[in-house]
């Protein structure tokens, strides 16, 4: 078998600290250590400063002066910037790809929203949603957007979509989203888009408020 490619290796490393950082195994605020990082995962020092410095770009990780690489701090009033931006950028994306989109959209839209349905939404005894929800509940929403033209616009949602998953992570299981019909939230704007409705822009804020609010409510930010 030939080795595996250092731009491999570099992408792995990246999906797993990324990983652990969303799903909270490494804590807001967590120095990220290259020795130990690189021991724990048996990868090269340098692979793990790439990785870092990938998600220091997708704001998911911070690098101090004198401190190194950290786990990005999370607040009340970063959450409420980053669903604002969200509004506003994945809203217009959601318009544009609507706009834009062809069959092809439409199919990936009622695909990944077919295996969103049916993924498990969380596990007894585990914190948060499980890998495989969180995946498909990602798939989805960019395949909502993956019709608008703008490359720069879809990397922008892509990021603020990364951070606002960790505030979900974070706050998943309180009681304003046992009270909530989250997948009728979710057939709405499969239903919306791909009828080329424009008030799928609407439902997409609400969407993403409603969240929001329900990580405010939940205890885990400082007020």
């Amino acid at each position: 078998m030939a080795p595996t490619k250092p731009t491999t290796r570099a992408a792995r490393m990246h999906d797993l600290l990324r990983s652990a950082i969303l799903r909270g195994e490494l804590a807001p605020g967590e120095p990220l250590r290259l020795a130990a990082l690189a021991a724990k995962y048996d990868a090269s020092q340098s692979l793990v400063r790439e990785a870092l410095t990938r998600l220091a770009e997708n704001n998911l990780a911070e690098l101090s002066p004198n401190q190194g690489f950290r786990v990005v701090s999370i607040s009340r009033s970063d959450l409420i910037a980053i669903t604002d931006l969200r509004v506003l950028l994945e809203g217009e994306a959601l318009r544009l790809s609507i706009e834009h989109g062809d069959v092809e959209w439409e199919a990936a839209v009622v695909s990944t929203h077919h295996v969103l349905e049916r993924a498990t939404f969380t596990l007894a005894g585990e914190p948060g949603t499980t890998q495989a929800w969180s995946d498909a509940h990602a798939a989805f929403h960019i395949a909502l957007v993956s019709a608008c033209p703008n490359p720069r616009m879809l990397a922008l949602t892509n990021s603020l979509r990364d951070g606002a998953e960790l505030y979900r992570q974070l706050s998943e299981g309180g009681s304003r989203f046992a009270e909530r019909d989250i997948p009728a939230e979710h057939r709405e704007l499969m239903r919306l888009a791909t009828s080329r409705d424009p008030l799928a822009v609407e439902s997409l804020e609400r969407h993403l408020r409603r969240t929001t609010d329900d990580v405010l409510d939940s205890g885990v930010l400082a007020p």
